[in-house]
């Protein structure tokens, strides 16, 4: 990979918006806070006279006055919506100024536009299939505000959804800092939103963790009470906003993250794993514990997370008394995926006016064996604080932000390779059965035998038996999982075990993953969305609540494998698997991990299947991509993981090398939401950039892999950009699309999988060439030679894009193993 673009230097906020209980505007916001008050008080728009709290932090007031997007917003992207714009005023940003594809963002999200998921599902069991609207389909995918951003303020930029739970939105500003620093960004949108769900509220009241009264974090710590709203960000390189003038209202100066590796939903009471993203997020910025000033802390007012952070902060600062430490959420409520968000800005807000927010809602101050800022902010010099999220799954997040810009530490650029691959798929599991299959011209694309299929107009998929993922899997441990899980535990049980990969207590932390999804947990959200929508929201089953959330899956790998590095889980849609694979690239080039797992896997679900065939996008027959007219897609399921590793580290364990990650990209082609531009302008140039930053020519590539999945605008526009790209018959097009089905955000991390023998033998699947047109055909007929590279691409329904480029490995060579399949 290129490293000639890097940038060893601090990230500059120059701009802030903020929408939520307190209010709308981050001015009027951040006087509330000081002045001690809490907007947690009865909760009006939804119906919880059944559940035992009847507390949240509500937005009064939703803003309107928001830029057109081309569809009616939803709540949730407009409140993004406002806050992003106040954010770009604040900063004073022309973006028309800036290059389009150099300015991206970032959104963290754990609910997203659920609301209108619901609605469509309760129609269909109230009134049949017939009666649901098609037009919340659009607004349902945690995408979507992201897009909606990216279309009404021109980015063309990198666009990413974390949805790391809690931990989302802190996971979506450190993401966006390292997009400024690799030099793939000058400016990042970053931030979170999320509203009030009725599920959310429903699931956590069966836990038992919702107070009865507003939360006390620290102090009483009763439970805590769910709050709504978005806050963002405007991030610039320290170089560019002091070149336009800005005024910098702070800085970030470093982010980790961790996996606890101990529960699915209870924190490690040791703190071990909040206590080492602290300390590595620290070290990013060459800072120490004795420079901190300030905690802003997760504070959630639960019993078992207070207590495991409060001990995690006291062993960071021991043997020194930890410094005053305060809950944002006690003034504005858990705001879950858009929490870390909104405690970043909080804390920029602090350091910019050397005032410490309280805690609220302490009853005895004097009580209580910290300092808390109970109950009234207070003056004080500020230089350095950290900021907590800490999640669902044992997701760790912490971002360190200060008053002045710090020296970067040292980062390495290591070279990245593959070593394993762990895919799950309709043809057979493991890399060598699907490879066969595959060579044999195998399709798993016919009628669905063991989806339910009934609320669809066709009945074609390509199913994955779950007793095939069973397989690989512990039975005792396979009881707590749903189908996603077991997807993405079967798929990195395989992947490690292709790779020769021991993960050991010494070596644990060393080890990482990130997962993407594109369908998440719909199994588990449809049958709480269906209790909720026929029986009510106080019969809803704990025991399934916590795997709703769209990292439950990884967080669930992680404890079965005893991974405890750095843990991301990303939800931009179809892209989410090969953006994963980048991010996890990019963690072991900078020496955050040694080892990383970039795991993908989707669901088909009979809801899923419906929602598709409802949009007019399902095939009666098999996938043709490229064919015109488009006669649609075949939905199936699937996981997929592939082990990367520094090379130093490969090599010293013996690793057998598969391929080189060499480069990648993503871009946006702000479009429209739901919809993508037919040029395939900005699909080209994730080509072109990821080719840049691997320092390879077009020429140099042999095949690449596409994402064509039978659907007009998505073929028609990949067509359009390998035909920018490269002449025809010049580079090879492959696409599994025919033998695996549309597998979302899991297909392209296949491809990677298929990739990795490509850039060894020259050898890719063929595609049936369709009858018309004609330019694609000579792609699809060329020939590629052994040793050449490979890109793979991945394309997103609103106008996403990331390509990859993998190459044979040269260099010395590790001791020879035999890959398992």
């Amino acid at each position: 990979m290129s490293s000639s673009t890097r940038r060893a230097q601090s990230v500059a906020v120059t701009g802030i918006g903020i929408s939520c209980a307190l209010g709308t505007g981050a001015e009027q916001v951040w006087q509330a806070v000081q002045s001690g008050a809490h907007g947690i008080g009865k909760t009006e728009r939804l119906d919880v006279s059944s559940l035992s709290c009847r507390y949240a932090g509500e937005v009064r007031s939703v803003p309107a006055g928001v830029r057109r997007v081309g569809m009616r917003p939803d709540r949730a992207t407009r409140l993004a919506l406002a806050a992003v714009q106040e954010a770009v005023e604040g900063a004073r940003l022309s973006l028309a100024d800036h290059d389009s594809y150099r300015v991206g963002v970032a959104v963290g999200t754990s609910v997203g536009g659920l609301e209108h998921g619901e609605r469509f599902h309760w129609d269909i069991l109230k009134d049949g299939p017939g009666t649901a609207g098609r037009h919340r389909l659009t607004s349902y995918p945690l995408y979507t505000s992201a897009d909606a951003i990216s279309v009404a303020f021109q980015l063309r930029g990198p666009k990413a959804v974390l949805s790391n739970a809690c931990a989302a939105g802190s996971n979506a500003i450190g993401y966006a800092v390292d997009a400024i620093r690799e030099g793939r960004a000058d400016i990042m949108i970053a931030g979170g939103v999320d509203v009030l769900d009725i599920l959310s509220l429903a699931g956590f009241d069966s836990l038992n963790a919702l107070d009865t009264e507003p939360c006390a974090p620290y102090s009483r710590s009763t439970g805590t009470s769910l709050g709504e709203g978005s806050a963002f960000l405007v991030l610039e390189a320290e170089s560019l906003a002091q070149g336009r003038g800005a005024t910098v209202l702070g800085h970030v100066l470093g982010y980790a993250t961790t996996s606890d590796a101990y529960h699915a939903t209870a924190p490690d009471p040791a703190g071990n794993g909040a206590h080492r993203a602290m300390r590595r997020s620290l070290a990013q910025a060459s800072l120490a514990p004795e420079d901190v000033d300030y905690v802003n802390g997760h504070g959630t007012g639960t019993p078992t997370n207070d207590k495991a952070e409060t001990k995690a902060v006291a062993d960071l600062f021991a043997p020194a008394a930890p410094v005053p430490m305060s809950s944002t959420k006690s003034q504005v409520g858990h705001m879950l995926g858009a929490a870390g968000a909104m405690e970043a800005a909080t804390c920029v807000l602090a350091l910019r006016d050397g005032v410490l927010p309280p805690t609220v809602n302490v009853a005895e101050p004097a009580g209580t064996a910290r300092d808390l800022v109970a109950n009234h902010a207070r003056p004080q010099a500020l230089d350095v604080v950290v900021s907590n999220s800490f999640a669902f799954g044992g997701n760790n997040c912490s971002l360190v932000l200060g008053r002045r810009p710090a020296p970067c530490a040292d980062v390495p650029d290591h070279r990245v390779v593959i070593t394993g691959a762990g895919p799950v798929t309709a043809l057979g599991s493991g890399r060598q059965a699907f490879l066969d299959a595959l060579r044999a011209g195998t399709s798993a694309v016919g009628a669905a035998r063991l989806t339910d299929v009934s609320l669809s107009r066709t009945g074609r998929a390509a199913e994955l038996d779950s007793a095939e993922c069973r397989r690989h899997v512990d039975p005792a441990y396979a009881r707590r999982l749903d189908q996603i899980g077991l997807l993405t535990l079967a798929a990195s049980r395989l992947a490690v075990r292709d790779a020769g990969l021991r993960i050991t207590k010494a070596d644990a932390e060393r080890i990482g993953m990130v997962f993407g999804t594109f369908s998440g947990p719909m199994q588990t959200v449809a049958q709480l969305s269906e209790t909720i929508g026929t029986v009510g929201p106080h019969r809803v089953n704990p025991r399934l609540f916590p795997n709703s959330v769209m990292n439950a899956a990884a967080g669930h790998a992680c404890l079965a494998l005893q991974i405890r590095g750095p843990l991301s889980t990303l939800a931009t849609g179809c892209v989410s698997g090969l953006s994963g694979l980048a991010y996890a690239a990019d963690l072991v080039r900078r020496g955050e991990a040694d080892v990383m797992l970039a795991v993908a896997a989707d669901e088909l679900t009979p809801l899923l299947h419906c929602g598709f065939d409802r949009l007019g996008l399902l095939s009666d027959d098999t996938v043709r991509p490229y064919a015109a007219p488009a006669g649609g897609t075949v939905l199936g399921a699937g996981g997929a993981a592939l082990v990367v590793e520094s090379l130093e580290h490969a090599l010293r364990r013996g690793a057998t090398i598969l391929a080189e990650v060499k480069g990648h990209a993503m871009t946006s082609d702000a479009y429209r939401v739901a919809g993508n531009d037919p040029s395939g302008a900005a699909w080209a140039e994730s080509f072109t950039r990821a080719l840049d930053h691997a320092g390879t020519a077009a020429d140099d590539i042999g095949t690449v892999y596409g994402d064509a999945r039978g659907t007009a605008a998505i073929d028609a526009a990949e067509a359009a950009a390998v035909s920018r790209v490269w002449r025809p018959g010049q580079v090879r097009l492959s696409n599994l699309s025919p033998y695996v089905g549309h597998v979302h955000s899991t297909t392209s991390l296949m491809s990677a999988v298929c990739a990795v023998e490509t850039v060894r033998t020259g050898w890719s699947p063929d595609v049936p060439p369709p009858s018309t047109p004609e330019k694609v055909t000579t792609y699809l007929r060329a020939d590629a030679e052994a040793g050449r590279a490979c890109l793979v691409t991945a394309a997103n329904w609103g106008g996403t894009y990331a390509s990859l480029v993998l190459a044979p490995y040269t260099g010395p060579a590790a001791t020879p193993r035999t890959a398992v399949g």
